[in-house]
């Protein structure tokens, strides 16, 4: 709207400024000319009939009336003497109005002249228009003057002439004045159009400009075609656009370090308002959040995209709320799917006032259950040295104090002694043979073996332990018996053999161990199956970790030094394969292998 415009509001102001002094002006000019005009007119006529007043007093007979009529023609004027008795015959030019005598005389001013005293009467009259007989109000000023012929005041005398010609110089100023205001109006209006495009130019470029701003472009330039206060505020202008375009710059290159560094992260990282609310939250953090959702059974995180808005679930929301209360940095430990998450969290403020509170949240399951490893490692090692050393210390004491009887017994100390130490040997050298897979130092000696043969002798040599423990130890074999496969025969041996001693050692009697194999797309494909106690859903994802045992134990001949299914790992992924477990407690536990060829 052009109303609404500065060019509209600019161009309505001068013109009423213009308006304003012209219509002032008129009235002025107007006022000027009236009192002007009744001045002299009213004077010229106060003179005239006092010389009309003194010639009929000198000469009071009826030749005062051709004089009359001689002045007033002159002077363009009509006149009325009133006698002693009558009123003299009005002398009235026929070119010009008059007023009726009759109408004249009603007025009671005009007749106080009679009575001495001279009157000046602006009035609106009747008039009669010249050469015809319509009558109009017309303004007219009249003067009555006293004639007094022989001392003695009989009359008076009444000049008077219509205010038309007043009227008429009035009518033509106002027409001037209004010529002038539409030549004033329409230079003004040139003019403000022409000041406004200076003013608003420039101020259009700035509103473009901003608009730009607000769209993120701070590239945009005003042009400064000015050396007055509008183009120093395009320069100012400029110069913000450009402190602004830096500042932008500099914020994007902070929160894209920011950015990166926070999804570089191996913690979590996450900020909440005062409500609890996620307003930010790296890769790392919305991982564990979903494992968190999923252990309370919250749909609506698992669902989510974005966890961005999404209120923080318990215990976690408690505790923020206790950092924002207290507003002291805390820090505690929470257990999720088998993860220990460790969370630091301090308070966020906004001018002294809280406005949230961030936490790192750290995984420090690995660290916990390495310091549990090494301590549970500690403690079986021990007690596997211990009691070997200690029988082997009693009976070699034993042998050199001769206290065998005869050499039967003798023998069977020294067979103890020997099993003994055989057994220490098997935990050095399980300790040894992990050391230098951890170092890379694994060497197969790969050699095409028959599978059928390989596994059946596996199986046999469980199935006396299995028959004392009634436990049924069988195989199960998918492909001809003459089927062969490239692998280190003597470490896969190694590998059924920990699988089925773990099953069978954590099998009640009447269970089942089953071994089972079969060939898909060229891949070897073998499952160690048990119908034992099972592992923790807790204990899964760690029971390949070295020194992690899941049966918490240490009885000796139920519990290994917890090596070996670390050790299995290792020669299944040096053969370019994969194993994962697979359990449920009261239900058993399957070991599954999968080995492609090469």
């Amino acid at each position: 709207m052009v109303w609404n415009s500065v060019v509209g509001k600019l161009w309505i102001t001068i013109i009423g400024l213009v308006a304003v002094v012209l219509t002032l002006l008129s009235l002025l000019l107007v006022q000027f000319l009236d009192q002007f005009y009744y001045q002299g007119s009213s004077d010229n006529l106060k003179k005239l009939a006092i010389q009309m007043s003194t010639i009929i007093e000198e000469h009071p007979d009826a030749e005062h009336v051709d004089t009359g009529r001689d002045l007033i023609e002159a002077f363009n004027m009509n006149m009325i003497v009133l006698g002693v008795e009558q009123v003299v015959p009005a002398v009235e030019k026929e070119t010009l109005p008059h007023v009726p005598p009759a109408l004249l005389l009603e007025n009671e001013q005009l007749l106080k002249a009679m009575k001495g005293e001279v009157i000046v009467v602006r009035d609106r009259f009747p008039v009669r228009s010249a050469g015809s007989d319509d009558i109009h109000m017309a303004d007219i000023l009249a003067v009555s003057v006293p004639l007094n012929i022989k001392d003695h005041p009989t009359g008076a005398v009444i000049l008077y002439q219509t205010l038309e010609e007043l009227t008429e110089t009035t009518k033509e100023t106002t027409k001037y004045i209004l010529y002038a205001a539409a030549i004033g109006i329409f230079l003004a209006t040139i003019f403000a159009f022409f000041l406004s495009t200076r003013i608003t130019q420039p101020l259009r470029q700035m509103r473009k400009a901003a608009d730009s701003f607000a769209e993120g472009d701070f590239t945009t330039e005003i042009q400064i075609r000015s050396n007055d206060e509008i183009g120093d505020l395009a320069s100012t202008f400029n110069h913000m656009a450009k402190q602004l375009d830096d500042l932008i710059h500099a914020l994007s290159r902070e929160k894209e370090q920011l950015s990166s560094v926070l999804r570089s992260m191996i913690d979590g990282v996450i900020t909440v308002d005062i409500e609890g609310r996620i307003i930010l939250a790296n890769p790392p953090a919305e991982s564990m959040f979903k494992a968190l959702a999923f252990e309370h059974s919250l749909s609506e995180w698992l669902e989510a995209e974005n966890l961005i808005g999404m209120k923080i679930p318990d215990p976690l929301s408690s505790f923020s709320r206790n950092v924002m209360e207290e507003q002291h940095e805390s820090v505690t430990d929470v257990t999720v799917q088998g993860r220990t998450l460790s969370i630091i969290m301090a308070p966020l403020y906004d001018r002294n006032q809280v406005r949230g509170a961030v936490a790192v949240l750290r995984d420090v399951t690995k660290e916990r259950q390495l310091d549990k490893l090494r301590k549970d490692f500690v403690a079986n090692v021990s007690h596997e040295l211990r009691t070997p050393l200690a029988m082997l210390q009693g009976y070699s004491e034993a042998i050199v104090d001769d206290i065998a009887g005869d050499p039967e017994e003798t023998k069977e100390l020294a067979q103890i002694i020997h099993d003994e130490s055989v057994r220490m040997s098997r935990l050095v050298n399980d300790l040894l043979d992990l050391g230098r897979m951890d170092a890379g130092f694994i060497e197969l000696n790969k050699e095409t073996v028959q599978l059928v043969p390989m596994l059946d002798k596996i199986v046999r040599k469980f199935t006396v332990v299995g028959k004392e423990r009634n436990i049924s130890v069988r195989s199960e074999l998918d492909f001809p018996y003459t089927d062969e496969f490239l692998l280190d025969l003597d470490r896969m041996e190694q590998v059924f053999t920990n699988l089925i001693d773990n099953a069978v050692r954590h099998t009640e009697a009447g269970g089942k161990v089953t071994l089972f194999a079969t060939m898909k797309e060229q891949s070897l494909y073998m499952e160690v199956r048990d119908t034992g106690s099972g592992i923790p859903e807790a204990d899964l994802p760690f029971v390949f970790e070295r020194f992690y045992k899941a049966d918490k134990a240490r009885t000796r001949g139920r519990s290994g030094t917890g090596l070996g299914l670390s050790i299995v790992k290792q020669i299944v992924l040096a053969h370019g394969g994969q194993i994962a477990v697979h359990s449920k407690l009261g239900e058993g536990t399957t070991f599954s292998i999968h080995i492609p060829r090469d």
